[in-house]
């Protein structure tokens, strides 16, 4: 049994004449009968009774009439959704992300990638850049937002901005009356940063800046998430730093500096695998190059 067999059988049953339904084919007659014969010798079954002046369906004619709608309805779903898998229009899109880019282009870029794609299934999770490139190499997310620099030369990398560090400290402190900071005026007072495990690079890189400007920094405490820092510094604990996006984030008792030298930036970038062969993440990337290009 074919298919078109079901079409042909279906364009019968419904006229109930094989003239009418062989032209609604753009088929011969005798084309038609001839396959409409196939059909029953396939399945071993009588579909039509005919006489030279009428057809009419069989009882099992009329069942498979049910039955042959049925899996032709679900063979053009099916065809549907193939097509808007290759499509890139259905299907599940795994993203990482680390904490401060949820407050910076991230948002933007996925509002718009949901309302031209809302079939696709979305699944975010926030993890620093380290665990995001691991979850890349591992095929346990598809796309990750992180931070420059990686070396790992399966990735292929789409950069998107810089983000500078501000400081954070209790709006009680003595400094907090300055409009900006210099990083030595920090020299005397406890700080609170990223995990140094975490962020080994990001930490060598402010203890680089904090001897430059003539000190070793005092860290009391380490803390990864931007939220759990603030907190501290709230606490009085100690004096925080959080890319300068995160100053929309209120945190009630913290106010933000910026610092009069150059201080840690970090540039974000777009990751994914360089054999990524998904249509859904491919769409993604033209979401992506569509708002970088409206700026």
């Amino acid at each position: 049994m074919e298919l078109r067999q079901l079409k042909y059988f279906i364009a019968v049953a419904e006229e109930l004449h094989f003239g009418r339904a062989a032209e609604l084919l753009h088929l011969s007659q005798p084309a038609l009968s001839k396959q409409i014969q196939a059909l029953e010798d396939s399945l071993d079954v009588q579909l039509f009774e005919r006489t030279k002046h009428w057809v009419r369906l069989t009882i099992a004619g009329q069942t498979l009439l049910e039955t042959a709608r049925r899996i032709l309805r679900e063979v053009d779903a099916g065809i549907q959704v193939v097509k808007q898998v290759a499509a890139g229009e259905t299907g599940r899109l795994k993203i990482g992300f680390t904490e401060a880019t949820l407050f910076s282009l991230a948002p933007r870029i996925i509002r718009i990638y949901r309302e031209q794609y809302p079939q696709v299934e979305l699944s975010l999770t926030s993890s620093g850049t380290e665990a995001q490139v691991e979850a890349l190499r591992t095929h346990q997310i598809d796309l990750g937002f992180v931070y420059l620099p990686i070396r790992e030369p399966s990735l292929s990398i789409c950069p998107l901005f810089e983000e500078v560090y501000v400081v954070a400290l209790p709006s009680s402190h003595r400094l907090a009356r300055q409009k900006q900071l210099s990083l030595q005026s920090l020299a005397n007072e406890t700080l609170i940063f990223y995990p140094r495990s975490l962020a080994p690079v990001l930490y060598a890189n402010f203890i680089k800046c904090c001897e430059q400007a003539g000190f070793v920094p005092n860290i009391v405490q380490e803390a990864e998430l931007a939220q759990t820092r603030l907190g501290l510094a709230a606490a009085g604990i100690g004096i925080t730093f959080v890319l300068s996006n995160m100053q929309n984030l209120t945190a009630k008792g913290v106010v933000y500096r910026s610092l009069t030298e150059d201080f840690l930036a970090l540039k974000l970038a777009l990751a994914w695998r360089r054999d990524e062969s998904s249509p859904v993440v491919h769409e993604f990337l033209k979401v992506l190059t569509g708002v970088l290009k409206a700026g």
